[in-house]
C-alpha cells in the first residue's frame, strides 16, 4: 500500500486536464500547509507564466504581536537571492569593459591567500582550495564582489542596485537594507529614492527565529547588506525583475546565456552554479534559481525558461531554506520546489522516483521539526524499502570496535586493545562537506593511549556512499601495533542518522567500524 506522504503533494498530481485556477488554488493551499509545518509566521508568493500573473498572495502574519497579515504587498529581506542582482550588475560592468571576469582579485586589492583567484571564481563559488577545482558555496567570498564593483564603477553597490535595476524597473517596494547613515547620505544625492525606501521598509515583515524548544520568537534583522545579500523586496517585484531578464533589458542575450551556463571546474566537472545563479537540469528541463537564508529571512526564486514560468516565495524565518541543504545545488530538496513541480510542471500522476525519494526525506525533516519522530522513522523506513541495495552490504566479520547509527551533534568513543600487531579493516561513512573532499563534517578517527591521532578519515581516499554527494565512505586496511586505543566519531548539527537533511547513504549506515582483517 502506498504511503500518503503529504496531501499537499498528492493534491497537485494528475492535473493535465485541470483548469488553471484549480491548479493555482491547490498550489496555494499546499504552500500554506508547508508554511505551517515549517512554523513560518508569514509568507508571500508570486507565480507568473508568460505575461500572466497566476498567483500573488500572502499567508499568515507579518507581525505576530500586532496580528498584521502577510499580504502580496508585504516586503521581506531575501538574503542570498540578492546574489542574482549582483550577477546582473557584474555583467553590466563586463559589457561596459570595466571588468574582466578572469582578472585576479589582487587587481582590486583583495587578498584571500592566493593571488591567482579570479573574479569568475568568486562569482561561481570555486575560489576555495585550489582555485577553480571545486564548487563550494561561500557567501562571504561572493560578497567581496561588492568592493570590486565599487572600484570598477566609482559607485557603491547599493547605488548600482538602485539606479541600474530597481528604479528603471519601478520595483517600488524594493530597496537595499542600508544603515540610517547610508540612507541619509544617499537621499541627499538622489531624493527620488525616498519613496522606494519608505514603501519597502514600512511594509517590512518582522523577523522571527525558532528556539531550541521549537517556539517562534521575535528577533532583529542583522544590519548587513552587500553583494552577498540584504535586499528588501516583494514576491511581485521579483517577477518584474525576472521578466526584465527574459527581455534582455540589462545585458545582451549572449551575456545572459553565460550567466545561465553551469560552470565547469578546471578538470571539466560541471558544477550546479553559473554566474550568480544555481543552474540545474531536471527531466530534460532547465531551472535557474537561487535560495536565500539568514536568521529571520529566507526566500526561493525559480525560473523555468522552457515554460516561461517564474516562482518567487519570501518569508520571515529561515525555515524556507534552513532545514534543507539547498547550497548543495539541488532545487528539489526544497518541499516548495517539489510542490511547484507537481502543480505546474509534472504531467503524469506519479512523480519520478528520485523526486519521490526527496519528498520522503523532506517529509521526515518536517516531521522532526514538529517533534514527530515516529512519522519521521516511518518515512525513513519507506525510503529504505523503496530503495533496495543490490551492491555490497556493510562489512561484517570479527568486530574490534564500532560506532554506528550516529545522530546529530554527537561525539562518541569506544576503547579497544590490541595484544599484538593486527591488520585492521576500517570502514567509515560520514559527511564530506567540502567541494574538494578535504574537509569532513561527520567523521571518525583513532587515538593511541597518549591521545595522539594514529588514523583519521580526513585526508584518506574516499568514495561515494550513495544518496547525497556529500555521503562519503572510507574503506581501508591498516596495521596497528599492540597497545590501547580509542575509536572516535563526531557529527555536526545536520545530516546524520535518522536526521537526514538530504538523501541518506544507500546502506543507511553512519559511523565507523574496525574489523580484524587477519586472514
Amino acid at each position: 500500500m502506498k504511503y500518503c506522504l503529504m496531501l499537499i503533494l498528492s493534491a497537485c498530481t494528475n492535473l493535465a486536464a485541470a483548469q488553471q485556477d484549480i491548479r493555482v488554488v491547490r498550489f496555494a493551499a499546499g504552500l500554506d500547509s508547508i508554511r505551517m509545518q515549517l512554523k513560518i509566521p508569514g509568507m508571500a508568493v508570486a507565480v507568473k507564466q508568460d505575461k500572466n500573473i497566476l498567483l500573488k498572495q500572502g499567508f499568515g502574519l507579518a507581525n505576530l504581536k500586532d496580528r498584521v497579515p502577510a499580504t502580496a504587498q508585504t516586503s521581506f529581506r531575501v538574503a542570498s537571492v540578492t546574489k542574482t542582482f549582483t550577477s546582473t550588475l557584474i555583467m553590466q560592468l563586463v559589457a561596459q569593459g570595466k571588468l574582466n571576469l578572469d582578472d585576479p582579485i589582487s587587481k582590486y586589492d583583495l587578498d584571500l591567500g592566493n593571488p591567482n583567484i579570479t573574479l569568475r571564481q568568486l562569482l561561481t563559488h570555486t575560489s576555495e582550495g585550489t582555485p577553480g577545482m571545486a564548487f563550494q558555496y561561500n557567501g562571504y567570498r561572493f560578497g567581496l564582489l561588492g568592493s570590486v564593483m565599487e572600484k570598477a564603477s566609482g559607485m557603491p553597490f547599493y547605488r548600482l542596485l538602485m539606479e541600474n535595476i530597481l528604479i528603471p524597473l519601478k520595483m517600488t517596494s524594493s530597496a537595499p537594507f542600508l544603515s540610517l547613515h547610508q540612507f541619509y547620505e544617499y537621499k541627499k544625492i538622489n531624493p527620488g529614492v525616498i519613496p522606494y525606501f519608505d514603501t519597502a521598509i514600512s511594509r517590512l515583515a518582522v523577523p522571527y527565529n525558532m528556539t531550541a524548544k521549537g517556539e517562534i520568537a521575535r528577533m532583529e534583522y542583522s544590519g548587513e547588506f552587500g553583494a552577498f545579500g540584504g535586499l528588501v523586496t516583494t514576491a511581485g517585484d521579483l517577477l518584474k525583475y525576472s521578466e526584465a531578464i527574459d527581455g534582455n533589458l540589462f545585458i545582451s542575450a549572449a551575456l545572459q546565456k553565460q550567466v545561465f551556463t553551469p560552470n565547469r571546474t578546471r578538470n571539466g566537472t560541471i558544477t550546479p552554479y553559473g554566474l550568480g545563479w544555481f543552474v540545474q537540469q531536471y527531466q530534460g528541463m532547465d531551472f535557474y534559481w537561487h535560495y536565500g537564508q539568514t536568521p529571520g529571512e529566507s526566500a526561493l526564486f525559480v525560473k523555468v525558461p522552457a515554460l516561461r514560468l517564474t516562482l518567487a516565495v519570501t518569508c520571515n524565518t529561515d525555515k524556507l531554506s534552513q532545514p534543507f541543504q539547498l547550497g548543495d545545488g539541488d532545487l528539489f530538496m526544497s518541499p516548495v520546489a517539489q510542490l511547484f513541480y507537481h502543480c505546474f510542471i509534472l504531467k503524469s500522476e506519479q512523480p519520478p522516483h528520485d523526486l519521490y525519494n526527496k519528498e520522503l526525506i523532506d517529509g521526515a525533516t518536517m516531521a522532526l521539526l514538529n517533534g514527530d519522530s515516529l512519522k519521521a522513522r516511518n518515512l525513513y523506513a519507506l525510503y529504505k524499502k523503496n530503495n533496495p541495495v543490490s551492491g555490497p552490504a556493510v562489512p561484517t566479520g570479527k568486530l574490534v570496535a564500532g560506532i554506528g547509527e550516529v545522530g546529530i551533534n554527537r561525539e562518541l568513543s569506544r576503547p579497544f586493545t590490541l595484544s599484538r600487531p593486527v591488520k585492521l579493516r576500517i570502514y567509515g561513512v560520514g559527511e564530506n562537506c567540502s567541494g574538494d573532499g578535504s574537509s569532513w563534517c561527520d567523521y571518525g578517527w583513532i587515538t593511541d593511549h597518549n591521545g595522539k591521532i594514529v588514523w583519521q578519515m580526513q585526508g584518506q581516499p574516499a568514495s561515494p556512499a550513495g544518496g547525497a554527494l556529500k555521503n562519503q565512505k572510507v574503506d581501508q586496511v591498516i596495521t596497528l601495533p599492540a597497545g590501547s586505543y580509542i575509536l572516535h566519531y563526531k557529527s555536526d548539527a545536520g545530516h546524520a542518522y535518522n536526521n537526514w537533511d538530504s538523501l541518506p547513504p544507500d546502506l543507511f549506515f553512519w559511523g565507523i567500524l574496525i574489523l580484524d582483517a587477519t586472514k
